[in-house]
Formats: C-alpha cells, sequence, structure tokens
C-alpha cells in the first residue's frame, strides 16, 4: 500500500507539473498570441475610410466627390474553420462570384480581424438581406463608408481618372496605411494626387458578438477627410468640346468610316491653364466602382478597339502633318536660308517627290510665293525645299527649342509621352539592327520632316504647347490643371503660378511673317480653314494639317489660336483617320472657340483643301 501511495503521489506531482507547465506556456510563452485572438473573436478595430478629396473645376463645379453608402465588408479571421456556408451564401446575395469573394479573403490574409471591403455602395435590399441572414453570416460586416460620384464622367474622365483597388506593386508603394482592399487613384489626376486626396485614415474599436454584431464602441480615432483640388479646366468648355467632336466627326463618317477616335485641348496661352482637355471616347468611371459590373466592363473596355483607356492628348503620339510647317517657317527665317521678302516658284513637286495638294488634285500650281502665303495654302514644294536648305542638324535643334521630345510638365498620371525629334543619330539607332544604307539620314529625309511627315511625332498637347510659343511670340508654359489645393476646412494649401517653360530668341520679324501666314489660312481665298471660320468674329490664325497612314485613311490635324491681338485660347484637335484637316479637324476647333467666346455659331463644313 505504502508503494502505491507513493507511486500516486508522484503521478500526481507529474499531473499537477504538466497542468502547471501547460498553463505556463499558454499564458506566459503564448500569452500574447491566445490575447489577441480572444480580442479578435470579440474585438474588432474597424479602420475608418476618410472621406476622399473633392475636385473642383474652375468654376466651382463640382467633378469628383464623397458620399455615405453601405459598404459590405467580410473579416477572414471572424469565420468559422469548419463553416462552409458563408462564402456560397454571401456569393448569392451580392451577385459577385465565389472565386471574387475568395480573392478578398486573400487580400486581407496579412490582417485576418480587419474588415475587407467586398461591395460599395450596396443598395438598401442588400443589407436587409444580410441582416436576415445574420445567424448564418458570421464574419460578415456591414458600415457605412464614403464612395466616390463622379459628374457627367464621361467627359471628363481621363483628367480626373478613376479609383480601383489597390495592387501588390501600390500596396509597397503607398505604404503601411493602406490595405488590401482599399482604393487608390489609376489614372489622371485621382492617381497623380493621391496621397492629398485620400485623408488620413481613422479607427474604430468595438465589441461583437458572435455573430460579428457591435455590441458597444471601445475607442475611436476620427479619420482625416482628403484636400480638395481646383482643377483649371473649364467644364462647360471641356463639355463642348466632346460633343463638337462626337457631333462632327458623325458628319465625317460619311466620307470617312474610321473617323471615331480623336483628341482636342484648348489652354490658356498667357498662363499655360488646361481649358479643355477630351480624348474620344471616354468611359465611366463609377461603372469601374460598381462590384456587380466592375469586371465585365472593364472587360468590354480593355477589349473595344477603339481604346478608351487611352489618354490622346498625352499619350498619343501622331505625325503632326502641316501643322507643324509654322515651326519649319520660323527655322527657314532664323536660319537666314530664305528672306520674308524672298520669293518661291511653287512648280508643285520638289526635288524628291514631295507634291502640293494642287497637284494631287489635278489642279494648277501655286506658283510664285512668299513665305507667308506658302503658309497660308500649305505649300508641300515650298517647305520641303526650304527645309532641306536648313537640314536636319539646324532643323532638330529648332523642334527641341520648341519642346519636342521632351514633356511639358503636365503633373497628371501616367507620365505624358515625349514623341519623336529625328536626326541622323537617332535614324541610326532607330535602324542599328537593319541594312547599312537604312541607318543614313537622306535629304528625302529631311524633306518629309519638314512638311510634318516621315519620323517626327508629337502629342496634342506638345502641339498646343508650340502655337502657345507662336500666340506669345516665343514664350510658353507650362501646361497646368491644377490651380490650387485646400484644406479639408478650407484653408488654402497651394495656389499654382504661372511657370515659365522656354522662352525663344526670334526676331519680331519672323513672328510677324508666321502669324500672317498663319492668319492666311482663315482669310486667305484659298486658305484651307477658310470655310471652317468663315463669319467668325474674331482674327484667328491657324494651321491644318493630315498626316499619311500607310493602308488607312490620313488623320486630320488642326491648331488656332484667337485673338491673335492679345491670344486668350489655343485650340489643337487630332481626329484619327478623318481625313484633311480643314474639313475634319478645323470644324471642331471652332465650335471650341464659338463656345469659348460665347458666340454659338456651327461653321459649314470646309469645302477647302485635303490639308
Amino acid at each position: 500500500m505504502e508503494k502505491r501511495l507513493k507511486v500516486f503521489y508522484w503521478i500526481a506531482i507529474a499531473t499537477l507539473l504538466v497542468l502547471v507547465g501547460r498553463l505556463w506556456f499558454l499564458q506566459i510563452v503564448r500569452g500574447e498570441h491566445f490575447s489577441r485572438l480572444a480580442d479578435g473573436n470579440r474585438m474588432r478595430q474597424v479602420r475608418q475610410i476618410p472621406s476622399r478629396g473633392i475636385i473642383t473645376e474652375r468654376n466651382g463645379i463640382t467633378l469628383a466627390r464623397s458620399r455615405l453608402a453601405f459598404t459590405v465588408s467580410l473579416i477572414p479571421g471572424g469565420i468559422p474553420a469548419d463553416n462552409d456556408e458563408v462564402i456560397p451564401l454571401l456569393s448569392d446575395i451580392l451577385d459577385i462570384t465565389i472565386e471574387d469573394l475568395q480573392e478578398a479573403i486573400r487580400r486581407g490574409q496579412g490582417f485576418p480581424y480587419e474588415p475587407v471591403r467586398i461591395v460599395r455602395d450596396v443598395d438598401p435590399a442588400t443589407v436587409i438581406a444580410i441582416e436576415e441572414n445574420r445567424r448564418r453570416l458570421p464574419g460578415v460586416y456591414i458600415d457605412q463608408e464614403p464612395v466616390r460620384d463622379y459628374h457627367d464622367p464621361r467627359y471628363s474622365s481621363h483628367v480626373v481618372g478613376f479609383l480601383g483597388i489597390i495592387n501588390e506593386r501600390e500596396l509597397r508603394t503607398f505604404g503601411t496605411s493602406y490595405r488590401g482592399s482599399d482604393l487608390v487613384g489609376k489614372s489622371g489626376i485621382e492617381r497623380h494626387y493621391e496621397q492629398e486626396l485620400r485623408g488620413q485614415p481613422g479607427a474604430v474599436t468595438v465589441e461583437v458578438n458572435a455573430l460579428s454584431r457591435p455590441i458597444q464602441t471601445v475607442s475611436s480615432v476620427d479619420p482625416v477627410p482628403g484636400e480638395n483640388l481646383r482643377l483649371t479646366l473649364d467644364y462647360e468648355l471641356q463639355r463642348a468640346a466632346y460633343e463638337a467632336f462626337e457631333a462632327h466627326t458623325e458628319v465625317v463618317r460619311e466620307t470617312f468610316p474610321n473617323a471615331y477616335t480623336g483628341a482636342v485641348v484648348a489652354m490658356d496661352p498667357r498662363t499655360g491653364d488646361i481649358l479643355a482637355m477630351a480624348s474620344i471616347p471616354g468611359f465611366e468611371p463609377d461603372r469601374l466602382l460598381d462590384a456587380g459590373e466592375r469586371n465585365e466592363y472593364y472587360r468590354s473596355l480593355v477589349a473595344d478597339p477603339r481604346q478608351p483607356f487611352f489618354d490622346r492628348v498625352t499619350q498619343g503620339q501622331y505625325g503632326p502633318g502641316s501643322t507643324f510647317k509654322p515651326l519649319t517657317a520660323v527655322a527657314i527665317l532664323e536660319e537666314g536660308v530664305f528672306g520674308i521678302s524672298d520669293r518661291f516658284h511653287a512648280t508643285g513637286v520638289s526635288q524628291y517627290g514631295v507634291r502640293d495638294w494642287v497637284i494631287t488634285r489635278g489642279l494648277a500650281p501655286f506658283g510664285w510665293l512668299d513665305l507667308p502665303t506658302a503658309i497660308a495654302l500649305s505649300s508641300n514644294h515650298f517647305f520641303a525645299d526650304q527645309g532641306t536648305k536648313v537640314g536636319i542638324d539646324r532643323l532638330s535643334l529648332w523642334m527641341r527649342d520648341f519642346g519636342m521630345g521632351a514633356p511639358t510638365g503636365l503633373a497628371i498620371s501616367p507620365q505624358e509621352r515625349t514623341g519623336v525629334v529625328p536626326d541622323r543619330d537617332w535614324k541610326r539607332e532607330r535602324f542599328a539592327s537593319s541594312a547599312q544604307y537604312d541607318q543614313i539620314w537622306y535629304p528625302s529625309d529631311t524633306e518629309q520632316v519638314s512638311i510634318g511627315q516621315g519620323f517626327v511625332t508629337a502629342t496634342p498637347l506638345q502641339m498646343a504647347v508650340i502655337y502657345s510659343t507662336i500666340a506669345n511670340r516665343g514664350t510658353a508654359y507650362v501646361p497646368r490643371l491644377v490651380e490650387a489645393i485646400h484644406g479639408p476646412e478650407g484653408a488654402l494649401l497651394f495656389q499654382s503660378e504661372p511657370e515659365v517653360l522656354h522662352q525663344l530668341d526670334v526676331s519680331s520679324s519672323t513672328w510677324d511673317a508666321v502669324i500672317k501666314g498663319m492668319r492666311g489660312t482663315v482669310t486667305h481665298a484659298r486658305g484651307t480653314a477658310r470655310t471652317a471660320f468663315q463669319g467668325f468674329p474674331l482674327s484667328v490664325a491657324a494651321k491644318t494639317g493630315s498626316y499619311e497612314v500607310p493602308g488607312r485613311d490620313s488623320h486630320g490635324l488642326f491648331g488656332a489660336f484667337a485673338p491673335v491681338e492679345d491670344p486668350e485660347i489655343v485650340v489643337f484637335v487630332v481626329v484619327e483617320h478623318g481625313g484633311g484637316g480643314g474639313s475634319g479637324a478645323a470644324p471642331i476647333a471652332r465650335m471650341v472657340m464659338d463656345a469659348y467666346f460665347g458666340f454659338g455659331i456651327e461653321p459649314e463644313e470646309n469645302e477647302g483643301t485635303a490639308d
């Protein structure tokens, strides 16, 4: 018996030591871990998404704002491990796929007890359906959060941009204050000014029951709303530009059936303010926030051959065609290869085969021309011959002086393209893998560049800056979209000021001659934009252009500024596959200027030239 008691005694001691050891392990070694799990079961720290900053245009019209709406969230750690009903049921109620729900859970793996946003801006019927099934939906959480609202989003979709769920690369870029289900700016102002617009998240710690229903609030930190941006954009002019493009290209398509896409940019040459910046077609950013149609709508945009996501104003790199000739004219006069009083006999065909549009139409050649008349009539023969005398070495320097081949400095996302300034080195590198004779720069290449054809390309925004340089007789300002930034309480945090981009050292006589020629584009009896601006009450300097696209209809281009004596607005238009600039693009610019100056006169279709 005594031996048995001793054995029992030691068994009791061993059992007690095991229990004490286990308690020590659970409470001391793993205590913090299990405390977090316990708190995770009964406590929820819900991040409070701040109200995103308001975006307004120059006259105070709101382009983007935030409003409160119901959001359905999922707390991955709140779903019992043996529960296989939550995901299918929630998928049915929200009308989204199980794969989308599982992807949301994956995004929230690093924070199992923080809500992962599944669907924003749900309707009351969905909220009621979830509440009716509350016992069957542990881990599902409903809250009110700000969601984005856009005013007529199609017109300014590329400028304002859109929001989307943050990806892994953006999570690394923006830092730890973001979570895997957060929305961030993906393009435009929303992207470039993400940090300013977003604000600072808050947090509310609530105690919940087993069904994830809040019982009481333990603590809270209020979110800080984002900063508000006032743009230089004029909404009414923006809408007028978009609608003018759509209305006129509907007519153009009777002759050029693929004239669906293009760009219109209008800016104030005195400050660099962007007044309108329309890339056609646009898209509807609010539909990219709707979980029910987001994926399908996104896929339709990506599959659309018109490329609605593509911002043609800053990303489109077009051959400028004859809209390039005013730049060539400056180089011709400043390099001294042709004088203001000199005359040139245009027979219609250059040394290397460049033809005037009158020749291609079977009409008589222009004959004797001075430089202003060569601009007004858009003589390819004149500019090919004189541009070759300037030479590509000097002409490429003038292109860079005007800002080609470099960003204009506009603060927007994605960053603007730079176009191509071709020269001998560029061609050698571009065709390095081709035969030696393909790498050599020929005089025929210079002829093509001199008339805006061949290798040279620029964005519509760059061309608008070039025309602003001419309008200001040498000075160009950095294009700007954001005029001011205000704090959520209204305090002014930032006020932009005009910033000089470049100042060209060009004689006043050269500017006089070039602008005189551009005036002739709309006033000369054979001016290439005379019909489009017939009856326009103010003086306009302009240039039409078309860029040849192999195997397809040419792009139509047009640039102009007005009034000539004190320019207030520069407009540049590109109509892809729209034929000549005089008929395809100039009437759009006319309607934009009518809207800006308040004339409201629709121009007749140009009957003039192929240019």
